[in-house]
C-alpha cells in the first residue's frame, strides 16, 4: 500500500521533530564534555570522570546514530522512496513506520536481517523481485 499525501505529512512532521530533538541532545552532550576538561585531584575523582566520560560517549555515539537513521529517512522521503523496503522493495506497512519511523525493512526483511550475520543486510532472493516487464 502506497503512503498517501497526509500520511507522508504527518511522518515527514515526526522524523523532523525527531531530527531536532536528537540534534539538540547532540548540543548537550557537546555542552556536558566541555565542562569536563581535566580531571580532579583524587584518584577516585579520576575513575570516577572516567566512568562518566565512558557513559556519556557511549550515549553520544547511539543519539549520533539515531540523528543518522533519522536524517537518512528524511533524504529517503525526499527521493520519493520512503516507505519502500529497501530488501525487497515492498511498502512497509503504516503502522510500522509509526512505531519505527526510520525503518529501512518491511517486517518479513527485518525478520530476515536479525537471523543473518551481524551487520549484513540481506538482498531479496530473486523470486522476491518484481518480474520485468516483456520488451
Amino acid at each position: 500500500m502506497k503512503l498517501s499525501d497526509p500520511h507522508l505529512a504527518i511522518l515527514r512532521r515526526d522524523l523532523e521533530s525527531r531530527r531536532r530533538q536528537l540534534e539538540a541532545e547532540l548540543a548537550h552532550f557537546e555542552a556536558w564534555s566541555m565542562s569536563q576538561l581535566g580531571f580532579g585531584h583524587a584518584l577516585l575523582d579520576d575513575g570516577s570522570a572516567a566512568f562518566d566520560q565512558a557513559t556519556q560517549l557511549t550515549l553520544r555515539q547511539n543519539t549520533e546514530r539515531l540523528l543518522t537513521q533519522a536524517l537518512n529517512a528524511l533524504d529517503r522521503l525526499e527521493a520519493g522512496v520512503y516507505g519502500l523496503c529497501e530488501g525487497c522493495g515492498e511498502a512497509i506497512d503504516l503502522e510500522r513506520l509509526q512505531a519505527v519511523i526510520d525503518a529501512r525493512l518491511c517486517l518479513t526483511c527485518q525478520r530476515v536481517q536479525e537471523r543473518s550475520p551481524i551487520g549484513r543486510i540481506v538482498r531479496p532472493r530473486p523470486a522476491l523481485l518484481p518480474a520485468a516487464a516483456p520488451a
